[in-house]
């Protein structure tokens, strides 16, 4: 500091200085340090004794403080002296202070410009820095965007390449799956039209003529499949769309359906055929029927003849015995007790056997119905007999009646869909499609020219079996039973038949036909050909179960007079209402006979009656009246067991309630 205020001190205005120390003084009125004021002692200095301090130029250091004599040496301090030290004590002291003020604010100022620079010179590093980082950032942010983009472009591009490889597996699936769905489509159409192409075949000229639109549309059919096809085979582009499938589909529907109207069509003209047949057997046995009662009239009226000629030679004889008796009274009445009796006896022999059975047994219409349905059987019988002896055939034999009995012994009425299963399970067996056995091998009913026969017969047999398990002890179940065969019935024309022919062969009644005993024949024959059975041990049916069975077989044929077909077939009955009727008007005229008449009357009417008091009223009323009052009479003289007493019951309530409960379990129409 000494060495500062020495340096300073030559920088000073020393007058300057201690005028301005005086001013002070002369001011000041504080409080001194050195006691209360007073007279100031000071000598006075003229201004020319002082010496000139000398000035120096700013900026230049003496080498030596100056020196300044106020005192005389020689002189004892006085106070003007000790005020001068005290002042110029005061003063450096001041000038000190002054100076370290001065140097504090120069080193503040100092500061404060440096701390401004470098708060500049930070704040300019701080912007330099921040544009940097900023253009830094910003190239740090687009070399980051032009990766992102880059890494965005090459992960697009590898899902790019992984969609469209994934889009080529599958294009490359659904080729496969539309070729495999086409080939099955076609395997199924190819089935389809080998089995209706057969069917052409097999139709003689005229049908086939008839036929000639189906086989245009077949052809026709055949043509798009194969075009469907080709565009398959040759397309390999791109992956096929859906719609060949649908169309494939299409197309082997559409066949079905053109199958189902080819059997349409040939079951009307079958029926048509039939009908005719049946016109033409009625002709044939309207004019037998004439014929033989003109011979009928012929004879009786030569045996009028005869016998008036009889009684002529008889009254002349007599004549000539009374003659005779005029001219000898003993002898006159001998001749008349030998020629009386003679009368009687030559009129006894008259009388011949007829020629045919009579309509107590039968009606004529019905026997040449029955004798129409056992020729078509006997037919098929030995149509088939070949197959059924071939051993070679034995495996597919066993396959076939596998075939049939599982699905038929299935069938109930617990839902449509069940119906409908086990019925396209036995119509796609006879239509033709291959069907898995068990050992895993396929067969078909094409496999052999006799099979079709030969299943139809084994069918028709097993439904009519189920009267003796399951129709006998639940009667509904008859009722499912009955539309499957309905269906048959309008599919395969001869199934109908062939079915009527096991029906009447089970039980002759249901002609109604009470077959006349032949004189060669054993009362056990006898029995079997009205239905008993004969067991193992060549042992006759009891006639409890004989009756049982027979209720079954009559329940069965009742259902299958009233229960409506599958609805897909058409709403028209086979074999329908008026079948009953007959059959009730005809069993009126048959020989009646025990249990078995009034049974079978009895389960007709409870099946069948409210639909025939429905569709015939009155005259069913009639019916049924004429049943209490004349038939049940009649039955009377050869049944008097519990069957007879239960429908005489049975009458009294109908007529007595004047209405008749519907069946239980009949199928509502169109059920499946």
């Amino acid at each position: 500091v000494d060495d500062l205020v020495c340096d300073q001190a030559c920088l000073l205005n020393m007058q300057t200085v201690l005028q301005h120390a005086a001013i002070a003084s002369l001011t000041c009125t504080g409080p001194r340090t050195l006691g209360p004021d007073r007279k100031p002692l000071r000598m006075e200095v003229l201004p020319d004794v002082l010496p000139a301090l000398p000035v120096h130029s700013k900026g230049v250091k003496s080498e030596m403080p100056p020196v300044i004599e106020l005192i005389d040496a020689s002189v004892f301090p006085d106070a003007n002296t000790i005020n001068a030290s005290i002042v110029k004590r005061q003063l450096a002291e001041e000038c000190k202070r002054c100076v370290r003020q001065q140097l504090k604010e120069i080193k503040e100022r100092q500061l404060s410009a440096l701390n401004g620079q470098r708060a500049l010179q930070r704040q300019a590093e701080q912007q330099q820095l921040f544009v940097h980082s900023r253009d830094q950032r910003k190239e740090n942010d687009k070399i980051l965007q032009q990766q992102a983009e880059q890494l965005a472009n090459v992960e697009l591009e590898a899902h790019q390449r992984e969609q469209q490889a994934l889009l080529k597996r599958n294009n490359q699936k659904l080729l496969t799956l539309t070729i495999e769905a086409v080939s099955r489509c076609h395997s199924r159409f190819c089935n389809k039209y080998e089995n209706v192409a057969q069917l052409l075949l097999s139709l003689d000229a005229e049908t086939a003529q008839t036929c000639a639109a189906i086989n245009q549309e077949l052809r026709e059919l055949a043509q798009q499949f194969d075009q469907l096809v080709g565009k398959i085979t040759n397309d390999n582009s791109e992956a096929l769309e859906l719609n060949s499938i649908l169309t494939a589909e299409q197309f082997c529907q559409n066949l079905e359906k053109l199958e189902v109207k080819l059997h349409q069509q040939l079951t009307e003209q079958e029926q048509q055929q039939l009908i005719k047949a049946k016109q033409q057997a009625e002709e044939k046995e309207k004019q037998r029927l004439l014929q033989l009662e003109q011979q009928r009239l012929k004879k009786q009226e030569e045996e009028q003849q005869q016998e008036q000629k009889k009684q002529q030679e008889l009254e002349a004889l007599l004549k000539a015995n009374a003659a005779d008796a005029a001219s000898k009274p003993q002898e006159a009445q001998q001749p008349v007790v030998t020629t009386t009796p003679s009368a009687p006896a030559t009129a006894a022999a008259a009388p011949t056997a007829p020629s045919g059975i009579s309509t107590s047994y039968v009606h004529p219409t019905r026997l040449a119905f029955y004798n129409e349905i056992n020729a078509l059987y006997q037919s098929k019988v030995d149509a088939v007999k070949p197959l059924q002896t071939d051993e070679a055939w034995k495996k597919y034999r066993t396959n076939c009646q596998r075939t049939i009995n599982v699905p038929l012994n299935a069938i109930t009425a617990s839902s449509p869909q069940h119906l409908t299963t086990n019925f396209e399970k036995l119509y796609n067996f006879f239509a033709g499609q291959p069907v898995r056995t068990m050992d895993g091998s396929n067969i078909t009913i094409n496999d052999h020219p006799l099979a079709r026969d030969y299943c139809i017969l084994l069918m028709a047999k097993r439904f009519v079996s189920q009267t003796d398990t399951a129709i006998s002890s639940n009667p509904q179940a008859a009722f499912p039973f009955a539309s499957v065969i309905n269906t048959f019935w309008k599919l395969l024309p001869d199934f109908g038949k062939i079915f009527l022919a096991y029906m009447y062969k089970e039980s002759p009644y249901l002609v109604p036909y009470v077959i006349p005993q032949q004189a060669d024949q054993t009362p056990e024959q006898y029995l079997k050909t009205m239905g008993y059975r004969l067991s193992d041990s060549n042992e006759l049916e009891k006639p409890d179960m004989f009756l049982k069975r027979q209720t079954g077989i009559a329940r069965l044929y009742a259902a299958v007079i009233i229960t409506p077909s599958r609805k897909v077939d058409g709403p028209s009955q086979c074999f329908g209402l008026e079948e009953a009727w007959r059959w009730l008007t005809h069993i009126m005229f048959v020989k009646p006979l025990p249990d078995i008449c009034a049974t079978m009357i009895m389960e007709m009417l409870q099946t069948l009656g409210f639909e025939l008091w429905r569709a015939y009223g009155q005259n069913f009323l009639k019916l049924l009246v004429y049943i209490q009052t004349v038939y049940i009479p009649q039955l009377a003289a050869y049944d008097e067991g519990g069957p007879k007493t239960r429908l005489e019951m049975l009458l009294s309530k109908f007529l007595r309630e004047r209405q008749i409960a519907q069946a239980v379990g009949v199928l509502p129409p169109g059920f499946w």
